[in-house]
């Protein structure tokens, strides 16, 4: 390959990359700071006393589906309905934001990691796609 294809390889590849970086930052700009911030404390402490205790919910929401991130709770301590109603509201909210913005997504899927407890506080698994059970 010529020198100048192999530079217009190099600029294409590099324009893509920043077109998809771009995109994820402009997806993930238009969260408000705090935006989770009623969830975390329906949350509260996600104290438990055994892995079955824990459970994930996703919160947000991209761009082609699906929620942003997840965080972890436990059944011990919060009310799953007033949950899932307020991370439901908060991803409505998110989704009409994003459509009156005209934010874009590079349509990359979140895995739930699942949720354990350690330490007597329900934490997001390490590895994604660890399972779990998932409030949804």
């Amino acid at each position: 390959m010529n020198t100048h294809l192999r530079d217009a390889a190099r600029l294409l590849a590099i324009t893509a990359t920043l077109a998809l970086t771009s995109a994820c930052a402009t997806e993930g700009a238009a969260k408000p700071t705090g935006e989770t911030d009623p969830i975390r404390a329906l949350i509260g402490d996600a104290a438990c006393s055994s892995d079955a205790q824990c459970r994930t919910i996703g919160v947000g929401a991209k761009a082609c589906g699906g929620p942003q991130s997840y965080l972890a709770w436990s059944t011990a301590r919060t009310d799953e309905g007033a949950l899932r109603a307020a991370a439901e509201q908060q991803a409505s909210t998110r989704r009409d934001d994003m459509a009156r913005s005209g934010i874009v997504s590079t349509c990359s899927i979140v895995p739930d990691p699942g949720a354990i407890c350690s330490a007597g506080v329900c934490r997001l698994r390490a590895t994604p796609g660890g399972g779990g059970a998932v409030a949804r």
